[in-house]
């Protein structure tokens, strides 16, 4: 009876490490399809600096998808094929500039990649004729 039951232990135990190490290499197989066709991230930051910055923001563009930024903002292109790209930075008022732009990026599977956009504003000069009206 004693051997009856090491027989059955063992075919227990035999069981048990082969569904073990199916469930592991299932884990564990290589899924280097999946992850090459898997998108990246853009991080698109703005960063104001100067004295009088721009009201309403600026527009961040990735081909035809654009998003709003605000002066002291970060906002994320998801899911983007990898590849090589240019992000633009438009709607600068005209008393900011910045350099760089658009700012290329490569974009790597399941990666975030930063598009930092430093933007400088300076007071505006005032209109041709000191904006007043003529008194007379």
């Amino acid at each position: 009876m004693l051997d009856y039951l090491r027989r059955q232990g063992s075919t227990a135990l035999r069981l048990v490490v082969l569904g073990a190490g199916t469930v592991i290499s299932i884990s564990c197989g290589d899924d280097s399809t999946s992850l090459a066709t898997a998108g990246g991230t853009i991080q698109v930051e703005a960063v104001t600096e100067g004295s009088d910055f721009d009201g309403d923001g600026y527009v961040a563009g990735l081909n035809s998808q654009t998003v709003a930024v605000g002066n002291l903002d970060t906002v994320w292109f998801t899911d983007v094929e990898p590849g090589n790209y240019e992000v633009a930075l438009t709607g600068i008022a005209e008393n900011c500039t910045t350099e760089g732009n658009p700012r290329p990026v490569e974009v790597v599977p399941v990666d975030t990649v930063v598009a930092l956009f430093t933007v400088t504003c300076d007071v505006p000069p005032p209109p041709p004729g000191g904006g007043g009206e003529n008194p007379l």
